[in-house]
């Protein structure tokens, strides 16, 4: 049976493709297969996929020079989700205003800049100004926001608290597989889960 979802929670953020209302394009899938992940559940990837692509690849579009916050307005016109989300952040950062991120449309625009953000100022704290928007709830956005710090920072701590269904497995699970502690798939509260959560050493070389 499916996982309960969330009220308003993006589709894509439990399964990928499509992303629906967040607009974030996939990332490209990895072709290998590996023993025992066949029948791997869709809600073992949650937004903790999406939240370790991000964090994985605009963690270095932020890189040096980040745009000023004068030129915030030229990220919401004209760019793509994922090029957005960089042009954002670096604006948010070089201006010291996290609330940059607000202006943009998208949900999935709005969090994963936001959790850029505050992974730069070391406050997860700041996911919290997240607000309700095009139909996702706060807490949902919150949640993402964590879920994408917890990953980045590989800090298990992040993924504890997490309101949104099975999002906080998710969390632990992907920090496993991204070359985290194996013990923490002990945290993982759903048996199906954590059957299948384990290191894989591929995941980092």
């Amino acid at each position: 049976a499916a996982p309960p979802r969330a009220a308003g929670a993006p589709q894509g953020h439990l399964g990928r493709p499509p992303l629906g209302v967040d607009g974030i394009p996939p990332a490209p899938q990895r072709t290998r297969e590996r023993p025992g992940r066949a029948g791997r559940p869709a809600r073992l990837a949650l937004a903790a996929a999406l939240a370790a692509d991000l964090a994985a690849s605009l963690a270095t579009a932020l890189g040096p020079g980040p745009a000023t916050g004068a030129e915030h307005g030229a990220c919401l016109e004209g760019l793509l989700p994922p090029q957005q989300i960089a042009c954002l952040a670096k604006a948010a950062i070089a201006a010291g205003e996290p609330r940059l991120c607000l202006e943009a449309e998208l949900p999935g625009v709005r969090w994963p800049c936001v959790a850029l953000f505050a992974d730069r100022a070391d406050d997860p704290s700041l996911c919290g100004i997240l607000p309700e928007s095009e139909g996702v709830p706060a807490s949902v956005s919150h949640d993402l926001c964590r879920v994408q710090l917890a990953v980045s920072r590989r800090d298990p701590a992040l993924c504890d608290g997490l309101t949104t269904p099975n999002l906080s497995d998710g969390c632990f699970f992907q920090l496993v597989e991204t070359g985290g502690d194996p013990a923490l798939c002990d945290r993982i509260a759903n048996p199906d889960v954590r059957s299948v959560c384990a290191f894989d050493p591929e995941a980092v070389e």
